[in-house]
C-alpha cells in the first residue's frame, strides 16, 4: 500500500511547512501563518497518535487544536480583508478560543479525577501490602499468631481484623481422613453413591 497512514502524515506535515514557507515570502501576517502551520501540524499529529494507539483521548486533544487553527484561520482572514470585520466577526473569531478554553478547564477536571482516583488505588494497596508484609509470630503446634499486644489470637481472627478478607470453614482431605476415616458413613460417602 503506497498511501499508508504514516505517509499521508509525513506528506500533510510537509504540505503544511511549505505552505508556511511560502506564506513567510509574501504575505504581512508571517507570524500568523506560522501559529497555524504549527497548530494545524499539532492537530494532525495528535489525530495520527489517537489513531496509532487507540487512544480516543488524544482525539479531545486534537480538537482543541483544530479549534485554536480555526480561531487563527479566521483572524489572518480578518487581517487580510478576505472577510470584512464586523461586530459578528470578531465574536465568530473569538469563539473557538472560547471553547478551547472552556474544554481546558473540563481536561484539568477530568486528569485531576483520574490522579485522585490513582492515589486513592495506591495508597489502597500500600496499606494492603503494610498490612501483611510484617513478619508474624505463629504458634507451631496450634498455629495462634501473637499480636502487637502480645495476645495470641486465632489466624482467622487475627487476619479478618486486619484486612478485608472474611474466613469460610471446611476440612481438607487428609483432616477429614484423619477425623472420620473409621467411621462407616465416611467410608461409604467417599466411595461414592455407586456402591
Amino acid at each position: 500500500m503506497l498511501f499508508t497512514l504514516k505517509n499521508k502524515v509525513y506528506i500533510s506535515i510537509t504540505a503544511i511547512f511549505i505552505f508556511a514557507y511560502l506564506s513567510i515570502i509574501t504575505a504581512p501576517t508571517q507570524e500568523l501563518l506560522i501559529s497555524i502551520a504549527i497548530r494545524l501540524t499539532s492537530c494532525i499529529l495528535a489525530i495520527y497518535i489517537s489513531i496509532k494507539y487507540g487512544e480516543w483521548k488524544i482525539i479531545f486533544l486534537a480538537g482543541m487544536f483544530f479549534l485554536m487553527t480555526l480561531r487563527q484561520i479566521l483572524t489572518f482572514l480578518i487581517w487580510n480583508n478576505f472577510i470584512e470585520q464586523t461586530s459578528n466577526t470578531k465574536i465568530l473569531s473569538e469563539l473557538p478560543g472560547f471553547i478551547v478554553t472552556l474544554l481546558s478547564l473540563v481536561s484539568i477536571i477530568y486528569i485531576g479525577k483520574i490522579l485522585s482516583e490513582n492515589k486513592n488505588l495506591i495508597e489502597k494497596q500500600q496499606q494492603n501490602i503494610n498490612t501483611l508484609q510484617d513478619l508474624l509470630p505463629i504458634c507451631s503446634s496450634c498455629k495462634k499468631i501473637r499480636d502487637d499486644e502480645g495476645y495470641w489470637r486465632e489466624l482467622e481472627t487475627y487476619i479478618e481484623a486486619r484486612t478485608n478478607s472474611q474466613f469460610s470453614h471446611g476440612l481438607c482431605e487428609n483432616c477429614a481422613d484423619e477425623l472420620y476415616g473409621d467411621q462407616e458413613w465416611y467410608k461409604k460417602r467417599k466411595k461414592g453413591p455407586s456402591s
